[in-house]
């Protein structure tokens, strides 16, 4: 090894022994067994972080807060993965995988069931709870705040609290709340004040339907439809220093765009330069048909990597071979898209 080679084996280090001398499949292999190697003897000992060797961040993980969960279970809502989470099972999770650290949000129905006391109450809960679990293991997981959408001063009195104090990493929101979609003017305030603080917002679909058996179209759908609410209603150019993570490689956009009309015209830089804008992550979005319709329009610095844990099915591993196998991409392509791309937007994780 030559002598002005790092001690320490970090994320971006481009020697032989980091990238592997043979195929990406070798590459990604060897990250793994990494972290298998090196498991900690108990995921919550007082000083835990990531083991020594260590690569890739999960943009997209899911947390239960004692409170939603209570609320969800009580109206039978909700993904029953989510009932059995714990800070446990999320960092065995990463440390089998070799991977760093995880971005937690909540996930559907989210917080918004038609009444605002409720709402106020279980982002503050919610948020509270999240910023705990970073807190404890700073090194392991980031947070996305959720707010009481669609009520406007409830969030803007959350956004300050957890930027203010709680010091979180971005929001989490959800695709639409009843017929209010992120683009829709009655919540125009909430998304100046984000770009005031020029926050992430990461973006989840929800859609409650368990009778249709159209259902699992119909939500990656609502992630398509709330980036056109933001394009129509040229919420994107009110607002350009929102950094926007779009969930599941942005629903069914790469076969969406083509159909959105005279809608460049409302966009002074045009349709492709906001699309390209946005970040996209690979939660449940690495078949080929998929992977390549996004792959498409968003450039590489704009894909992330995301798994959905603990929802799914498959954790880190099925999304990781999906990307490896699927996409073409070239192993510096790879490792942006699993750590370098998320670190520029969150540069505290490099610690």
């Amino acid at each position: 090894m030559p002598n002005n080679h790092p001690t320490n084996h970090m994320i971006g280090c481009n020697c032989p022994s980091c990238l592997g001398e043979a195929t990406r499949r070798d590459f990604l292999i060897g990250l793994g067994a990494f972290g298998a190697a090196a498991l900690l003897p108990s995921p919550l000992r007082s000083q835990a972080t990531a083991p020594a060797q260590t690569f890739r961040i999960d943009v997209h993980q899911h947390f239960s807060s004692p409170g939603w969960l209570a609320e969800v279970t009580k109206r039978n809502m909700g993904n029953a993965n989510m009932r059995t989470w714990t800070p446990e099972i999320a960092l065995n999770e990463l440390d089998k995988t070799g991977t760093a650290a995880a971005m937690l949000s909540l996930t559907r129905p989210g917080i918004w069931f038609g009444d605002v006391a409720i709402a106020r109450r279980l982002a503050r809960e919610s948020n509270e709870y999240g910023a705990k679990l970073v807190s404890d293991r700073p090194k392991r997981f980031g947070l996305f705040a959720s707010l009481p959408l669609p009520d406007v001063e409830g969030c803007l009195r959350e956004i300050e609290y957890v930027f203010d104090t709680l010091k979180v990493d971005g929001i989490a929101v959800m695709s639409n709340y009843g017929d209010i979609y992120l683009g829709d003017p009655r919540i125009a305030p909430v998304m100046d004040e984000l770009n005031r603080r020029k926050a992430i917002v990461f973006e989840h679909p929800v859609r409650e339907d368990r009778e249709n058996p159209l259902n699992g179209i119909e939500l990656v759908t609502e992630t398509t439809r709330t980036i056109h609410s933001l394009l129509y209603n040229t919420t994107v150019v009110r607002c350009p220093d929102i950094r926007f993570i779009f969930s599941h490689g942005g629903g069914t956009l790469g076969n969406s765009i083509g159909r959105m009309g005279n809608m460049g015209q409302k966009l002074p830089k045009g349709l492709m330069y906001e699309l390209q804008k946005f970040y996209y992550d690979t939660a449940g979005a690495v078949s080929p048909s998929t992977l390549l319709s996004y792959k498409a329009f968003a450039p590489v610095p704009h894909i992330l990597f995301g798994t959905d844990f603990p929802l799914g099915g498959g954790g880190i591993a099925n999304i990781l071979k999906g990307l490896q196998d699927n996409g073409g991409f070239s192993v510096s392509e790879l490792r942006a898209i699993q750590a370098e791309n998320v670190l520029a937007l969150i540069p505290r994780l490099k610690a």
